[in-house]
């Protein structure tokens, strides 16, 4: 995520310094972030560390650190986390809106119903970008949205736990706490009847034999949907990241996964389509929950692409 228009400098949303985004760590390419604190880091260094570990850890990382930091658009995301970092949630996604200005083109919105619990889960083209697009997808019919995305959303700013339902990404840190405090905050999101976002295969969709595909689903979206007892909504996304993002998955998935700003910003008005399928009720996903959560990932990444009208086949 997911993660439009004013709150620019000087409005109410302006940047103010936090704990997150210490002034005096305001990076630039040719600072090292490696020599501050963890607390004196800017965030956007934190989290570009934690995704690179290794890369960094080279003895080459200090000569090629300026260069990366120009690819990875690193002054442009710093930017970007302060504009942000004490907006609301929705103030947030609508500057990333107005930011990136995609051209968004939607097909079959009205199924979305007005008001009540839904689900929705979409395929996982892009990352970040994801969110903004569906934002923008469905703002004009709801803007009560749970979007359940990486917990580094709320480590920029934690306002955007109003719209996010953090999960925790990083293997080494998940613990049974985490694990119950998301399931809190889901069932805080249904009982008051908002729409909850899922992308179920919580990775990326990856390149292989010339078109993207998608990575398996985990069962957390239909498991919600049986336990709510509320219908799903289907949702195809059709867009991609840069070809610099699938070279370097085939060098190293450090390298990867740290363009995770630049996969962001370099969306700049980029063309997505999405599909809103026909409306799923739970009774319908009776049986194997893998089997089923399968059927749902192929239909919303492949059929609803094809046929948006396309009926669900359990």
């Amino acid at each position: 995520m997911s993660i439009d228009t004013e709150r620019l400098a000087g409005g109410k949303g302006a940047f103010v310094p936090s704990p997150n985004h210490n002034a005096s760590a305001l990076m630039t390419s040719s600072a090292d972030p490696a020599a501050l604190s963890p607390a004196e880091r800017h965030i956007v260094d934190t989290l570009i560390a934690e995704r690179g570990r290794q890369v960094m850890a080279s003895p080459w990382w200090p000569l090629i650190r300026p260069l990366a930091h120009r690819i990875l658009r690193y002054r442009d995301a710093v930017d970007m986390a302060d504009a942000i970092a004490t907006m609301s949630a929705d103030d947030v996604f609508a500057h990333l809106s107005a930011l990136l200005s995609l051209d968004v083109t939607t097909l079959g919105l009205e199924r979305v119903p007005e008001r009540g619990p839904v689900v929705l889960v979409s395929n996982h083209p892009t990352g970040i970008a994801d969110g903004v697009v569906l934002y923008d997808a469905i703002k004009n019919r709801r803007r009560d949205l749970s979007i359940f995305a990486n917990r580094d959303a709320i480590r920029i700013n934690p306002r955007l736990a109003e719209m996010i339902v953090p999960v925790e990404w990083r293997a080494e840190f998940k613990t049974r706490e985490k694990t119950k405090e998301t399931l809190r905050n889901a069932g805080r999101a249904f009982a008051q009847e908002r729409a909850v976002v899922l992308f179920p295969s919580g990775r990326l969709a990856y390149w292989h034999e010339g078109k993207l595909t998608e990575r398996p689903w985990m069962t957390s979206a239909l498991a919600l949907a049986r336990k709510h007892r509320v219908p799903i909504i289907p949702m195809h996304m059709g867009g991609r990241n840069s070809g610099l993002f699938y070279f370097l998955a085939r060098v190293s998935t450090e390298l990867r996964d740290m363009t995770v700003f630049n996969e962001l910003l370099n969306k700049k008005s980029a063309r997505f389509r999405v599909h809103f399928g026909k409306p799923i009720a739970p009774e319908a996903l009776d049986g194997d929950a893998a089997e089923q959560t399968d059927r749902l990932r192929v239909h919303c990444a492949e059929t609803l692409g094809r046929d948006p009208d396309a009926e669900f086949r359990p």
